[in-house]
């Protein structure tokens, strides 16, 4: 794994959007692409590094599930990375972005949250998409060729 593949493969884009699986591999070592994740977010996170990141507030309800399940310590923890993360920013959703997700649904077939989530990012000016889910590259990339689509696992 090289997190410097990574950071060209980021270029120059100063704002991103971390889709749910990039920011589930952050949270789980199980994770093959966990050290690339804990590289991207550590660049978000640091003040002095010009990249922020976005999520969708679908992604936030998607990473929530399992801490809900599983008890107290587990929701606190993520609702805090949630909400705190320094330089990582919840997209929220309206008409709009509803409107951009069922366009991306009907010409791609994909699935409306995996939609809602691209939707969001395509409208709030993010210049790359990051995301553990190879299909969104192979799907997006030759339809949406203004954002650069990065898929973790090609640096794996």
């Amino acid at each position: 794994m090289t997190s410097a593949a990574l950071d060209r493969a980021i270029g120059d884009a100063h704002r991103i959007l971390v889709d749910t699986s990039a920011l589930i591999a952050y949270h789980s070592t199980a994770e093959l692409v966990h050290p690339l994740a804990r590289h991207l977010l550590g660049r978000i996170e640091e003040d002095s590094d010009p990249l922020t990141g976005y999520f969708s507030v679908v992604s936030a309800a998607e990473l929530l599930v399992r801490p809900y399940r599983r008890g107290t310590s587990e929701l606190t923890l993520m609702h805090t990375f949630l909400a705190g993360f320094p330089n990582l920013i919840v997209l929220p959703m309206d008409l709009t972005v509803a409107t951009q997700a069922a366009t991306v649904r009907a010409i791609t077939g994909i699935r409306m949250p995996d939609a809602m989530i691209m939707a969001s990012g395509l409208l709030s000016g993010c210049e790359a998409i990051i995301s553990n889910d190879e299909q969104w590259k192979r799907r997006m990339e030759p339809l949406f060729r203004q954002f650069n689509w990065v898929y973790l696992g090609d640096f794996a």
